[in-house]
């Protein structure tokens, strides 16, 4: 047999035994999302705050650290974990939070919606024996159409009035954003 030849029949074969063992058709599956934030000037993206956030920010010349966990409801759903409000989603997660801490106080949550985004909005205060301060955290949740976000925002307690609404601003600015 000629090189020619024999190309073609092996190649006629592979063909054949690849299309006789057909697998099962592909479905295409998206993961991932984009998230923005408007953050103020003096702040910074970092890492290790929290080793379950996504997203980081901080200013140690402000003495602000921000973090944000984000749950996928699909996921949660996968672990028969279904909320019905993002009050119940934050209920869920502050009933856990810096417990057992010296004078921990939470305020009363506030719940509204701004820009198509569901939130929920405490401040919390404690003791932190390490530092030997009072810490301030600005504890936002917000739920989006397939997401809960906590959005986590803290300094000394002295330092709180000068950031307050930083924090808060920065928490608020959550939007998805569509990718194509």
């Amino acid at each position: 047999m000629t090189f020619l030849l024999r190309f073609l029949v092996i190649s006629g074969l592979i063909f054949l035994s690849n299309s006789g063992s057909a697998q099962a058709r592909l479905m295409e599956v998206k993961t991932g999302h984009v998230v923005s934030f408007a953050i103020p000037e003096y702040m910074s993206r970092t890492v290790g705050i929290n080793s379950a956030a996504f997203l980081q920010f901080k200013s140690a010349v402000k003495d602000l650290y921000t973090f944000v966990i984000e749950d996928s409801k699909e996921e949660l759903a996968l672990v028969e974990m279904k909320f019905s409000t993002c009050m119940e989603f934050y209920d869920f997660t502050i009933n856990d939070f810096l417990v057992g801490e010296k004078n921990r106080k939470v305020s009363t949550p506030k719940a509204f919606s701004e820009g198509g985004v569901n939130f929920v909005q405490s401040e919390l205060t404690y003791y932190d024996k390490e530092a030997k301060a009072d810490i301030y955290y600005n504890i936002t949740v917000a739920e989006t159409g397939n997401h809960f976000y906590q959005i986590l925002s803290f300094t000394s307690l002295e330092n709180s009035a000068a950031v307050k609404e930083d924090c808060s601003k920065l928490a608020l600015s959550l939007r998805e954003v569509p990718c194509n």
